[in-house]
């Protein structure tokens, strides 16, 4: 199976459509939650404001993309409307899902340059422009495959310059995070993974750190901990979850745990269960 959808079954996403058609004035997402946008622009003019940093003007047919929760207003000209799709992108464990945290702030890109989407945003709008029995779950669920595809593509035009996803579209790399994904309870080295990826191992060391952003052992960390938690969150106890993600004892995870999320497993657990 290719990484991407390995990572998608592992960690799952979810879109739920709640706007589509004219959008006036002025309006205001992500400022709580802790879920993305998406907003397809099909026709109009809508400018995107977002605190601290340079406004965007769209006036062509347009996707942004919000994997976490961002502020942004989008403003349309007095006197006019824009035709817009709008859904909310949940990615399970929020902001910490490594794909969400791996991708930009946003993406903006002209739907003329995503011909290889055309099918799915034909099948979009068509749905979403129209009143028909099962409308909001056709739409739920092409967004579901549009987000996949949206991925794939910043993925291959290198859109996504350091973290995870870069290293996924590094020939080298690529093959050291695909070991460390499919078995994070071995007890991966330095030597093991610079075989892996065919390089000495201060070559690995060096290239993984610049284009991952950080070392091999301490994304393994941080890889073991993701997946630690959507495991607690399956009702797993401590211990067994500890032995999964490749510790030796509940005391050592538990001691991981607490350095990388500020608290202990089962603190961390009440408190994502308390809301």
């Amino acid at each position: 199976m290719d990484q991407l959808s390995s990572l998608l079954r592992r960690f799952k996403l979810s879109a739920r459509v709640f706007h589509t058609g004219e959008l006036c004035g002025l309006s205001d997402y992500g400022k709580e939650g802790d879920v993305g946008h998406l907003h397809l622009v099909r026709a109009g003019t809508v400018t995107v404001h977002h605190p601290g940093n340079p406004s965007l003007h769209i006036d062509t047919p347009t996707l942004l993309f919000y994997p976490r929760a961002l502020s942004h207003r989008l403003v349309v000209p007095p006197n006019s409307a824009a035709e817009v799709l709008c859904a909310t992108i949940a990615f399970q464990n929020g902001a910490q899902n490594p794909l969400a945290r791996a991708l930009p702030d946003y993406l903006q890109i002209a739907l003329d340059r995503l011909a290889e989407l055309a099918p799915t945003l034909g099948l979009l709008f068509d749905e979403a422009f129209r009143s028909r029995s099962g409308k909001q779950l056709i739409l739920d669920r092409l967004c579901d495959v549009l987000v996949v595809q949206v991925i794939r593509h910043a993925i291959e035009t290198n859109q996504v310059a350091t973290g995870m996803l870069a290293g996924m579209a590094d020939a080298g790399l690529a093959h050291a995070l695909m070991s460390m994904h499919d078995d994070p309870a071995q007890p991966w080295n330095l030597e093991q993974l610079a075989k892996l990826a065919g390089m000495s191992r201060s070559r690995f060391a060096a290239r993984f750190h610049e284009v991952v952003g950080t070392t091999p052992a301490d994304y393994l960390t941080g890889w073991r901990i993701v997946l630690a938690q959507s495991l607690l969150e399956k009702n797993r106890p401590v211990k067994t979850v500890a032995l999964d993600v490749g510790y030796g004892s509940q005391p050592a995870f538990t001691k991981a745990f607490t350095s990388r999320i500020g608290m202990s497993p089962r603190a961390w657990l009440q408190r994502t269960r308390s809301g």
